[in-house]
């Protein structure tokens, strides 16, 4: 399944070690002008080794080539095709152990076949991604306004760490050979209110599908989520109110700008759960696939002590990209 939405789809190739990955647009608005440069800058927040030694030391640069769809930086109506080179791949640091965590056993299931370093399951393919979703990110702002901000709201024990918590934690993780887990808080402002609706088209089950795409998420929570089990409905709901123009609005925001599936022009507001990195330097008990007898693996790859660190641009320009469908198919 590596095809997603309708009115914006997005197609894409290659694995975690081939020479290159990719991605197709298909439907994306014509004689829309890109910034290259703002593309650069999401997609280097992604990008592996940018983060210095709080990230993987894998190196790659991403640089996108754009092959299809524009034209001096224009849309052209075609489809869009994007392709970036692998230029640090090391397939040989894997051995032929099921990775506990990750989905080596789960793909042999399916497959009868382990892919190199994860292969289409790897999180290597979230960089075609973010490509797509800055894309839509542009779109949304000069047509709509429409802003997203990401940023890490806990990690391991601690809530609402800053930059320089942060770093200490992932770098006393690291040097214990181990991984830690984090949240992070996505912020849509400016959202058209009535987008979505009810039941299997309402934003919250659209939205999240494609949040659990990204490789590590292993929850989704919307407003307070789960802190609305915690409380009262006479504290949880969002009173409304109108002012002297008329304008319907809440001063809370409880229930993360959505109501029935439906947007109500408040912030669209979402926490997901990012697990701890599977690749650790600790020895784990595992499964030979070749010999398929008993075996203790000891990672020696290359990966980031908490994949959360280089998540929060994943994260906005994934939520750009449900936003869009979701506008193209109510506006456009």
């Amino acid at each position: 399944m590596n095809v997603w939405g309708k009115n914006i789809k997005i197609r894409l190739y290659g694995q975690s070690h081939d020479k290159k990955i990719g991605v197709t647009i298909q439907h994306f608005p014509k004689n829309f002008k890109i910034d290259y440069d703002a593309i650069t800058v999401d997609m280097n927040r992604r990008r592996p080794g940018f983060n210095g030694q709080i990230a993987t030391t894998r190196k790659e640069n991403d640089e996108f080539v754009i092959t299809s769809g524009v034209t001096n930086k224009i849309t052209n109506g075609k489809d869009i095709k994007m392709h970036i080179l692998n230029t640090n791949i090391r397939p040989g640091d894997y051995q032929p152990i099921f990775r506990p965590g990750h989905a080596d056993w789960t793909s042999f299931i399916k497959h009868q076949h382990v892919a190199t370093g994860g292969g289409k399951f790897s999180a290597r393919l979230t960089a075609p991604v973010v490509f797509a979703g800055s894309l839509a990110r542009q779109y949304l702002k000069e047509k709509y306004n429409i802003s997203i901000t990401a940023t890490i709201s806990s990690i391991g024990t601690t809530k609402n760490p800053t930059a320089k918590q942060i770093e200490k934690i992932v770098e006393a993780v690291k040097k214990d050979n181990d991984s830690v887990g984090a949240t992070i808080k996505v912020v849509a402002h400016n959202v058209p209110s009535g987008l979505g609706s009810e039941f299997f088209g309402g934003i919250e089950a659209k939205v999240s599908s494609l949040f659990f795409a990204i490789p590590g998420v292993k929850g989704v929570e919307w407003g307070d989520g789960f802190a609305l089990a915690q409380t009262n409905g006479s504290l949880s709901n969002d009173q409304i109110y109108i002012d002297k123009s008329k304008k319907i609005y809440t001063k809370t925001n409880h229930m993360g700008g959505i109501l029935g599936g439906i947007s109500n022009g408040m912030d669209i507001v979402a926490n997901l759960c990012f697990k701890p990195t599977s690749s650790i330097n600790k020895p784990m008990h595992s499964v030979n696939y070749e010999t398929m007898q008993p075996a203790i693996l000891k990672t020696n790859g290359r990966h980031d002590p908490c994949i959360a660190v280089r998540a929060p641009v994943i994260v906005e320009t994934y939520l750009a990209l449900a936003l869009l469908e979701l506008i193209l198919e109510e506006h456009e």
